[in-house]
């Protein structure tokens, strides 16, 4: 079944069997911004091995920059609506880690969306239910979106 995760921050469904861990900030702190979200997880080591979705928050007050010119082989996607959002992004490899980037905004705010699409033996599709829902389901938690200081 699966489950909504709620932190205050950033609001988002996490599909059964998929396990959601906080991403680390510049300084090694666990940050409420950076979610993991990994398909057959069960440790927070797996995100090393597995394919999954990891999707970080960009506040109003934070300089966000794509770093689409860091990855070998970007195609462009056609921009989508997915969630009230209108996604747009590229698929590329990083150390030949095959990706799709999506990045969407929301009253001046980003979304950034990395989905890992195989890891080893591990394997999603950016046309997997689980992974639409995940996309679809990415959201601000009312408590930010009416106190700036976040």
């Amino acid at each position: 079944m699966s489950e909504w995760f709620e932190n205050g921050i950033l609001r988002v469904l996490v599909p059964s069997g998929w396990k959601l861990f906080y991403g680390i900030d510049s300084e090694g702190n666990a940050s409420p911004r950076n979610l993991h979200i990994f398909k057959g997880a069960q440790t927070e080591l797996d995100v090393f091995s597995k394919a999954g979705i990891t999707v970080f928050y960009h506040g109003k007050d934070e300089i966000y920059i794509s770093i689409k010119d860091f990855y070998e082989n970007v195609r462009d996607i056609e921009p989508f609506k997915c969630g009230g959002h209108l996604w747009n992004g590229y698929t590329c490899t990083s150390f030949g880690y095959p990706y799709t980037m999506l990045e969407a905004k929301d009253d001046g705010c980003v979304f950034q969306v990395m989905i890992l699409m195989k890891n080893g033996e591990y394997e999603i599709s950016f046309n997997d239910a689980d992974v639409r829902s995940i996309i679809e389901s990415i959201s601000t938690c009312h408590l930010l979106k009416n106190n700036s200081n976040f």
